[in-house]
């Protein structure tokens, strides 16, 4: 039997899941017409889930290279050039590739178009979790790595590279030959409200206990479609709250509600805190006087709380678009009034 996934990337064989087709086309197409493209969404959003299952759609065609950065942090590019390596060489591993003997990263254009006439197949390099290297030095000179070949890409059969973070790519000041600029952006939007249906639906059919329709309407309009909010919301009732009964009532969603407002350290409400805690001024303003803050991605401070899921646009103006979310940092930022009894 499957489960709701709490913690991703998620594995189809052991957990509910959801298909994602408009984004699946769009990845697609920018890799058929040979371009470089980002991949920029909150924590929790499903990226790697996503960069995984394009992975074995693309796995008769091409050789898919996928690197996760995270556990990169402040190293030296001397560092940075052995742990890259070390992780190319498992993925061509990983992927059935013959090995290679790669030693100097400079020279990795050469290896790119050695691998691809090996195989007889165009690459295409995935490095996930960018933002997880924290030396912006290191990272600008990797990326210039990567925009030399750009121009040449057919001629190296690099198809196509995808970066795939929680932020924005920061590139060095004065710096004119920017690789950001060569690049796609394209981001994996929460669940729609059938998405979410949909894996409610899986744990129907797979297990005969059904949500009962106002609960499902509570887990929607409560987690907004956030993938792990949604998940964990469910595996809560399913595993908890309402585990062997039959029909789970909007009762057990009341307690695992409680639960996550006031009991539980859940790791998306956590992070959205402690982001909050370095915005408080703005946060709170955008909390407590709804409708009076523009919305403007250029403005860094509204752009960090953007692309780590805590606001989003609505209708020109920055708004916390996940209830659960707004809850919680309603109840943890509202202004205490001191009451005069004399």
């Amino acid at each position: 039997m499957r489960i709701f996934c709490t913690s991703g990337p998620v594995d189809k064989k052991t957990c509910y899941y959801i298909e994602r087709p408009d984004i699946m086309e769009e990845a697609l197409e920018h890799i058929e017409n040979w371009r470089y493209f980002n991949i920029i969404s909150p924590e929790e959003s499903g990226k790697t889930t996503f960069l995984k299952t394009l992975i074995e759609n693309l796995r008769n065609k091409y050789l898919t290279i996928y690197i996760s950065l995270n556990g990169y942090g402040k190293i030296g590019y001397d560092e940075f050039k052995k742990k890259f390596i070390n992780d190319f060489r498992k993925s061509l591993k990983e992927m059935g590739a013959d090995e290679l003997k790669i030693k100097n990263l400079k020279r990795i254009n050469n290896i790119i178009l050695e691998i691809a006439e090996k195989e007889n197949k165009e690459i295409i390099l995935m490095v996930d979790d960018f933002e997880k290297l924290k030396t912006l030095e290191v990272l600008n000179e990797f990326l210039h790595t990567i925009r030399a070949m750009f121009h040449m890409k057919k001629e190296y059969k690099l198809r196509s590279v995808i970066f795939s973070g929680a932020k924005y790519i920061p590139i060095m000041p004065d710096d004119k030959g920017s690789p950001y600029n060569i690049a796609e952006h394209m981001e994996i939007p929460y669940f729609t409200k059938e998405q979410v249906y949909d894996l409610l639906s899986q744990h129907e059919t797979e297990t005969g206990q059904i949500f009962d329709e106002k609960v499902k309407e509570l887990i929607w309009h409560n987690a907004a479609g956030q993938p792990g909010l949604t998940n964990g919301l469910a595996y809560d009732l399913v595993m908890k709250k309402a585990k062997g009964e039959k029909i789970i009532t909007e009762k057990h969603f009341e307690k695992t509600l409680y639960d996550y407002m006031y009991v539980y350290i859940d790791k998306n409400i956590a992070n959205i805190i402690n982001k909050a805690k370095n915005e408080k001024d703005l946060i709170m303003k955008i909390l407590f006087e709804p409708n009076n803050v523009e919305f403007n991605i250029y403005d860094e401070n509204i752009k960090f709380l953007y692309l780590n899921g805590l606001i989003d646009n609505c209708n020109g103006k920055c708004c916390v678009r996940v209830p659960l979310y707004y809850k919680a940092l309603y109840a943890r930022f509202k202004p205490k009034v001191n009451i005069d009894n004399s």
